[in-house]
Protein backbone atom coordinates (compact mmCIF):
# COMPACT_ATOMS: atom_id res chain seq x y z
CA UNK A 1 0.00 0.00 0.00
CA UNK A 2 1.63 3.50 -1.05
CA UNK A 3 1.14 6.30 1.85
CA UNK A 4 0.70 10.09 1.20
CA UNK A 5 3.94 11.88 1.63
CA UNK A 6 3.05 15.21 4.27
CA UNK A 7 3.12 18.02 1.77
CA UNK A 8 6.51 19.56 3.65
CA UNK A 9 8.00 15.67 3.09
CA UNK A 10 6.73 15.82 -0.56
CA UNK A 11 8.11 19.33 -0.88
CA UNK A 12 11.48 18.69 -0.23
CA UNK A 13 11.28 15.33 -2.34
CA UNK A 14 10.55 17.89 -5.26
CA UNK A 15 13.18 19.79 -4.79
CA UNK A 16 15.94 17.72 -4.43
CA UNK A 17 14.35 16.15 -7.72
CA UNK A 18 14.72 19.74 -9.35
CA UNK A 19 18.21 19.97 -8.24
CA UNK A 20 19.33 16.86 -9.68
CA UNK A 21 17.43 17.67 -13.14
CA UNK A 22 19.26 21.53 -12.73
CA UNK A 23 22.72 20.17 -11.83
CA UNK A 24 22.56 17.51 -14.88
CA UNK A 25 21.46 20.77 -17.29
CA UNK A 26 24.80 22.66 -15.81
CA UNK A 27 27.02 19.65 -16.24
CA UNK A 28 26.00 19.25 -19.74
CA UNK A 29 26.46 22.91 -20.04
CA UNK A 30 29.72 22.62 -18.68
CA UNK A 31 30.76 19.30 -20.66
CA UNK A 32 29.83 21.20 -23.64
CA UNK A 33 32.35 24.03 -23.53
CA UNK A 34 35.16 21.90 -24.86
CA UNK A 35 37.52 22.76 -21.80
CA UNK A 36 38.34 21.83 -18.77
CA UNK A 37 36.15 24.43 -17.33
CA UNK A 38 35.83 25.29 -13.77
CA UNK A 39 32.10 26.33 -12.92
CA UNK A 40 30.70 27.95 -9.76
CA UNK A 41 27.34 28.64 -8.84
CA UNK A 42 24.95 30.25 -5.87
CA UNK A 43 21.25 30.37 -6.86
CA UNK A 44 18.84 31.17 -4.77
CA UNK A 45 16.64 33.72 -1.69
CA UNK A 46 19.13 35.91 0.78
CA UNK A 47 17.46 33.30 3.28
CA UNK A 48 17.25 30.05 3.88
CA UNK A 49 19.04 26.91 1.46
CA UNK A 50 19.86 28.01 -1.91
CA UNK A 51 17.89 26.52 -4.83
CA UNK A 52 21.34 25.49 -6.50
CA UNK A 53 24.64 25.61 -5.87
CA UNK A 54 27.75 24.05 -7.13
CA UNK A 55 31.69 24.89 -5.93
CA UNK A 56 30.03 27.96 -3.95
CA UNK A 57 33.08 27.82 -1.38
CA UNK A 58 35.82 28.01 -3.94
CA UNK A 59 37.73 30.53 -4.23
CA UNK A 60 37.60 32.15 -7.85
CA UNK A 61 39.39 35.67 -9.31
CA UNK A 62 36.85 38.26 -9.21
CA UNK A 63 37.35 40.50 -11.67
CA UNK A 64 34.92 43.41 -12.04
CA UNK A 65 32.70 41.73 -9.34
CA UNK A 66 34.62 42.43 -6.58
CA UNK A 67 33.61 45.99 -7.18
CA UNK A 68 30.20 45.25 -5.62
CA UNK A 69 31.66 44.82 -2.20
CA UNK A 70 33.86 48.07 -2.55
CA UNK A 71 30.60 49.94 -3.40
CA UNK A 72 29.32 48.91 -0.36
CA UNK A 73 32.12 50.07 1.53
CA UNK A 74 32.57 53.31 -0.17
CA UNK A 75 28.91 54.19 0.53
CA UNK A 76 28.95 53.18 3.97
CA UNK A 77 31.79 55.55 4.55
CA UNK A 78 30.36 58.64 3.24
CA UNK A 79 26.68 57.70 4.16
CA UNK A 80 24.83 60.97 3.98
CA UNK A 81 27.11 62.41 2.03
CA UNK A 82 26.82 60.74 -1.49
CA UNK A 83 26.35 63.96 -3.50
CA UNK A 84 29.83 65.10 -1.86
CA UNK A 85 33.15 65.47 -3.92
CA UNK A 86 35.48 62.50 -2.06
CA UNK A 87 37.69 64.66 0.25
CA UNK A 88 40.97 66.42 -0.36
CA UNK A 89 43.33 63.68 0.07
CA UNK A 90 41.55 61.88 -2.77
CA UNK A 91 42.24 65.14 -4.94
CA UNK A 92 45.69 64.55 -3.79
CA UNK A 93 45.73 60.72 -4.96
CA UNK A 94 44.51 61.87 -8.27
CA UNK A 95 47.31 64.11 -9.08
CA UNK A 96 49.98 61.66 -7.70
CA UNK A 97 51.73 59.82 -10.51
CA UNK A 98 53.29 57.53 -8.15
CA UNK A 99 50.47 56.50 -6.72
CA UNK A 100 50.07 52.09 -7.20
CA UNK A 101 46.28 53.31 -7.94
CA UNK A 102 47.44 54.75 -11.48
CA UNK A 103 50.38 52.47 -12.00
CA UNK A 104 48.44 50.06 -14.91
CA UNK A 105 47.41 53.58 -16.79
CA UNK A 106 49.58 55.36 -19.54
CA UNK A 107 50.31 59.06 -19.57
CA UNK A 108 47.18 59.82 -22.07
CA UNK A 109 44.44 58.01 -19.99
CA UNK A 110 45.07 59.77 -16.91
CA UNK A 111 44.40 63.00 -18.55
CA UNK A 112 40.91 61.45 -19.37
CA UNK A 113 40.84 60.38 -15.87
CA UNK A 114 41.39 63.21 -13.86
CA UNK A 115 39.08 65.33 -15.62
CA UNK A 116 36.46 62.62 -15.54
CA UNK A 117 37.36 62.22 -11.82
CA UNK A 118 37.88 65.31 -10.45
CA UNK A 119 35.40 66.74 -8.04
CA UNK A 120 32.91 63.91 -8.84
CA UNK A 121 30.58 62.69 -6.38
CA UNK A 122 30.66 59.55 -4.27
CA UNK A 123 27.75 58.68 -6.36
CA UNK A 124 28.58 59.32 -9.56
CA UNK A 125 31.93 57.58 -8.71
CA UNK A 126 30.29 54.21 -7.65
CA UNK A 127 27.41 54.75 -10.92
CA UNK A 128 31.19 54.78 -13.02
CA UNK A 129 32.86 51.97 -11.72
CA UNK A 130 29.43 49.56 -11.28
CA UNK A 131 29.00 50.70 -15.21
CA UNK A 132 25.54 52.37 -15.01
CA UNK A 133 26.78 55.64 -15.90
CA UNK A 134 29.01 55.06 -19.18
CA UNK A 135 33.01 56.26 -19.05
CA UNK A 136 35.56 55.04 -21.46
CA UNK A 137 37.53 51.32 -19.96
CA UNK A 138 40.28 53.40 -18.22
CA UNK A 139 38.29 55.46 -16.29
CA UNK A 140 35.82 53.09 -15.31
CA UNK A 141 38.66 50.92 -13.58
CA UNK A 142 40.18 53.89 -12.28
CA UNK A 143 36.93 54.73 -10.29
CA UNK A 144 37.18 51.88 -9.07
CA UNK A 145 40.90 52.68 -8.15
CA UNK A 146 40.22 55.71 -6.54
CA UNK A 147 37.40 54.13 -4.69
CA UNK A 148 39.90 51.49 -3.26
CA UNK A 149 42.61 54.50 -2.53
CA UNK A 150 40.09 56.24 -0.71
CA UNK A 151 39.30 53.57 1.78
CA UNK A 152 42.98 53.12 2.41
CA UNK A 153 44.40 51.08 -0.07
CA UNK A 154 43.77 47.04 -0.92
CA UNK A 155 43.88 45.64 2.09
CA UNK A 156 42.06 47.81 4.46
CA UNK A 157 39.41 47.51 2.08
CA UNK A 158 39.79 43.39 2.53
CA UNK A 159 39.63 44.08 6.09
CA UNK A 160 36.60 46.26 6.17
CA UNK A 161 34.65 43.88 3.82
CA UNK A 162 35.22 41.57 6.21
CA UNK A 163 34.49 43.16 9.57
CA UNK A 164 30.72 43.84 7.91
CA UNK A 165 30.00 40.68 7.41
CA UNK A 166 32.22 37.34 8.56
CA UNK A 167 29.64 35.79 5.32
CA UNK A 168 31.64 38.60 2.79
CA UNK A 169 34.42 36.85 4.10
CA UNK A 170 35.50 35.04 0.88
CA UNK A 171 35.81 38.61 -1.16
CA UNK A 172 39.78 39.40 -1.45
CA UNK A 173 40.83 42.47 -2.86
CA UNK A 174 44.76 42.48 -3.49
CA UNK A 175 45.26 44.40 -6.13
CA UNK A 176 44.16 48.03 -8.05
CA UNK A 177 41.93 47.11 -11.19
CA UNK A 178 44.37 46.65 -14.15
CA UNK A 179 47.62 45.68 -12.05
CA UNK A 180 49.52 42.68 -12.50
CA UNK A 181 47.63 39.61 -11.45
CA UNK A 182 51.11 38.76 -10.22
CA UNK A 183 51.60 41.79 -8.24
CA UNK A 184 50.41 40.53 -4.70
CA UNK A 185 48.22 38.36 -5.51
CA UNK A 186 44.61 38.37 -7.30
CA UNK A 187 41.61 39.55 -6.53
CA UNK A 188 39.10 36.69 -5.39
CA UNK A 189 35.79 35.77 -4.16
CA UNK A 190 33.66 32.86 -3.44
CA UNK A 191 30.26 32.85 -4.76
CA UNK A 192 28.72 31.93 -1.92
CA UNK A 193 30.17 35.19 -0.28
CA UNK A 194 29.21 37.65 -3.43
CA UNK A 195 25.72 36.15 -2.94
CA UNK A 196 25.79 37.39 0.53
CA UNK A 197 27.45 40.79 -0.74
CA UNK A 198 24.29 40.80 -3.08
CA UNK A 199 21.57 39.97 -0.94
CA UNK A 200 22.70 42.39 1.55
CA UNK A 201 21.41 44.74 -1.38
CA UNK A 202 18.74 43.08 -2.70
CA UNK A 203 17.01 43.32 0.95
CA UNK A 204 17.91 46.48 1.87
CA UNK A 205 20.10 45.56 4.96
CA UNK A 206 23.45 45.81 4.81
CA UNK A 207 25.25 44.97 7.92
CA UNK A 208 27.16 47.82 9.91
CA UNK A 209 23.23 49.94 10.53
CA UNK A 210 23.51 51.36 7.16
CA UNK A 211 20.30 53.17 6.36
CA UNK A 212 17.88 52.65 3.78
CA UNK A 213 18.69 55.59 1.74
CA UNK A 214 22.36 54.66 1.50
CA UNK A 215 21.46 50.68 0.52
CA UNK A 216 19.20 52.10 -2.38
CA UNK A 217 21.57 54.00 -3.62
CA UNK A 218 23.74 51.06 -3.75
CA UNK A 219 21.57 49.72 -6.08
CA UNK A 220 20.78 52.73 -7.71
CA UNK A 221 24.32 52.05 -8.51
CA UNK A 222 24.54 49.13 -10.20
CA UNK A 223 23.22 47.96 -13.62
CA UNK A 224 19.77 47.73 -14.08
CA UNK A 225 17.64 45.91 -17.05
CA UNK A 226 13.72 45.11 -16.30
CA UNK A 227 12.93 41.06 -16.40
CA UNK A 228 9.04 40.49 -18.09
CA UNK A 229 8.89 37.01 -15.67
CA UNK A 230 11.02 38.50 -12.64
CA UNK A 231 10.87 42.34 -12.11
CA UNK A 232 13.98 44.55 -11.88
CA UNK A 233 17.17 43.12 -12.50
CA UNK A 234 20.26 44.58 -10.60
CA UNK A 235 23.59 42.85 -12.41
CA UNK A 236 27.52 43.17 -11.98
CA UNK A 237 29.54 40.78 -14.66
CA UNK A 238 33.31 40.39 -14.73
CA UNK A 239 35.95 38.70 -17.13
CA UNK A 240 39.73 38.35 -17.28
CA UNK A 241 41.42 37.44 -20.93
CA UNK A 242 44.61 36.64 -18.97
CA UNK A 243 45.59 33.43 -16.72
CA UNK A 244 43.52 32.06 -15.66
CA UNK A 245 40.60 33.16 -17.50
CA UNK A 246 37.33 33.58 -15.79
CA UNK A 247 33.70 34.96 -16.67
CA UNK A 248 31.33 35.61 -14.13
CA UNK A 249 27.67 37.12 -13.82
CA UNK A 250 26.26 38.29 -10.91
CA UNK A 251 23.30 40.06 -9.56
CA UNK A 252 19.80 40.02 -8.28
CA UNK A 253 16.25 40.04 -9.47
CA UNK A 254 13.33 42.10 -6.99
CA UNK A 255 10.60 40.21 -7.63
CA UNK A 256 7.20 41.68 -6.44
CA UNK A 257 5.43 40.19 -3.24
CA UNK A 258 8.30 37.84 -3.41
CA UNK A 259 12.10 37.73 -1.85
CA UNK A 260 14.79 38.91 -4.06
CA UNK A 261 16.56 35.95 -5.80
CA UNK A 262 20.16 36.25 -5.96
CA UNK A 263 22.80 34.17 -8.38
CA UNK A 264 26.22 34.50 -9.01
CA UNK A 265 27.81 32.37 -12.13
CA UNK A 266 31.13 31.81 -12.54
CA UNK A 267 33.43 29.83 -15.01
CA UNK A 268 37.44 29.74 -15.33
CA UNK A 269 39.72 27.89 -17.47
CA UNK A 270 42.64 27.22 -14.66
CA UNK A 271 44.85 26.28 -17.76
CA UNK A 272 46.10 28.67 -20.59
CA UNK A 273 43.45 27.85 -23.54
CA UNK A 274 45.20 25.22 -26.23
CA UNK A 275 43.67 27.41 -29.46
CA UNK A 276 42.87 31.12 -29.42
CA UNK A 277 42.30 33.39 -26.88
CA UNK A 278 39.36 34.54 -28.05
CA UNK A 279 37.74 31.65 -28.90
CA UNK A 280 38.59 30.32 -25.28
CA UNK A 281 36.91 33.77 -23.71
CA UNK A 282 33.81 33.91 -26.03
CA UNK A 283 33.08 30.09 -24.99
CA UNK A 284 33.37 30.79 -21.12
CA UNK A 285 30.84 33.73 -22.01
CA UNK A 286 28.65 31.70 -23.88
CA UNK A 287 28.56 28.74 -20.60
CA UNK A 288 27.72 31.93 -18.05
CA UNK A 289 25.25 32.74 -20.41
CA UNK A 290 23.22 29.66 -20.64
CA UNK A 291 23.63 28.53 -17.05
CA UNK A 292 22.16 32.22 -16.40
CA UNK A 293 19.24 31.02 -18.81
CA UNK A 294 18.96 27.93 -16.89
CA UNK A 295 18.70 29.28 -13.40
CA UNK A 296 16.13 31.84 -14.69
CA UNK A 297 14.33 29.13 -16.09
CA UNK A 298 13.96 27.77 -12.64
CA UNK A 299 13.32 30.65 -10.98
CA UNK A 300 10.17 31.40 -13.30
CA UNK A 301 8.39 27.64 -12.63
CA UNK A 302 5.49 28.24 -10.46
CA UNK A 303 6.06 27.91 -6.83
CA UNK A 304 10.04 28.66 -7.01
CA UNK A 305 10.69 30.55 -3.69
CA UNK A 306 6.99 31.79 -3.12
CA UNK A 307 7.52 32.94 0.12
CA UNK A 308 5.79 36.71 1.04
CA UNK A 309 8.20 38.53 2.12
CA UNK A 310 8.86 42.18 2.12
CA UNK A 311 11.57 43.55 -0.51
CA UNK A 312 13.72 45.88 -1.01
CA UNK A 313 12.20 48.80 -3.50
CA UNK A 314 15.77 48.85 -5.38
Amino acid sequence: MLLALPALALGRVVARADEADLEKQVQGVVAGAGDAVQASVWFGAPSGEPIYQRAADRAMPAASVVKTAILIELFAAHAGHLDDPLDAAVEAILSDDKHPAWAPFATAPRGEIRAALHAASVRTIGAIMMGSKRASNAVYNAAANLAIAALGGPAEVTAKILARDPAFGGVVVRRYMLTARTTGGDNEATPAALAAVLASIATGKVPGDVDAATVDAMAQAMMKTSDPALGTHRHKDGNLDSDPMVCLKTGFYVRKGKPPLVYVVGAMLPARPAGKRDDASRRLEKLTVAVQALLRARATRPGCCDAQVPAAGN
